[in-house]
C-alpha cells in the first residue's frame, strides 16, 4: 500500500494525457487524471475580451488529438520560485505537445502575452506583449 501511495505522489507532479476540454487559451483540462491546468508564465485573453476566441481555438488546434505532457511549478519549470503550484482549482504547469512548449507557441503566435513576473522572462524573447 505504501508503494502505491509513493508512486501516486511521484506521478502527481507530472502528467501525460490527452486534453478533454480547452477552457481558454492558457487553461485546459486533462483527460487522465481529470484535472485543470493553467499554463505558467503566459496570459491569454479571458472570455469576453478581444482575442479570447482566437487564443482558445489556437490552443484547441495545438492539442487536438495529441498527448500533452505537463510538469507542475516546482518540478523544473521556468516559473519555479515565482508562481504557486495551484491557482484556485487549477494546477499551474509548463506543458508540451510533440516536444513543443505550448506557452511558447502561444506567445510566438501572438495569442498570449509573456508574464515575466512568473516566468523570469523565459517567454519574453518571442513575445509581442508582456503583462
Amino acid at each position: 500500500m505504501l508503494l502505491c501511495l509513493l508512486s501516486f505522489q511521484a506521478s502527481a507532479e507530472e502528467w501525460k494525457s490527452t486534453v478533454s476540454r480547452v477552457i481558454d487559451g492558457d487553461t485546459f483540462q486533462l483527460s487522465r487524471p481529470l484535472i485543470k491546468i493553467r499554463l505558467c508564465g503566459v496570459d491569454t485573453p479571458e472570455r469576453g475580451q478581444p482575442g479570447y476566441r482566437e487564443a482558445t481555438q489556437f490552443t484547441k488546434r495545438l492539442v487536438a488529438g495529441n498527448t500533452v505532457q505537463c510538469r507542475t511549478v516546482g518540478e523544473g519549470t521556468p516559473c519555479d520560485g515565482r508562481s504557486r503550484k495551484k491557482s484556485g482549482e487549477r494546477f499551474v504547469a509548463q506543458c508540451f505537445v510533440g516536444g513543443d512548449d505550448i506557452a511558447t507557441e502561444l506567445v510566438k503566435s501572438g495569442h498570449a502575452c509573456a508574464w515575466p513576473k512568473y516566468s523570469g522572462r523565459h517567454y519574453s524573447k518571442n513575445a509581442k506583449c508582456e503583462r
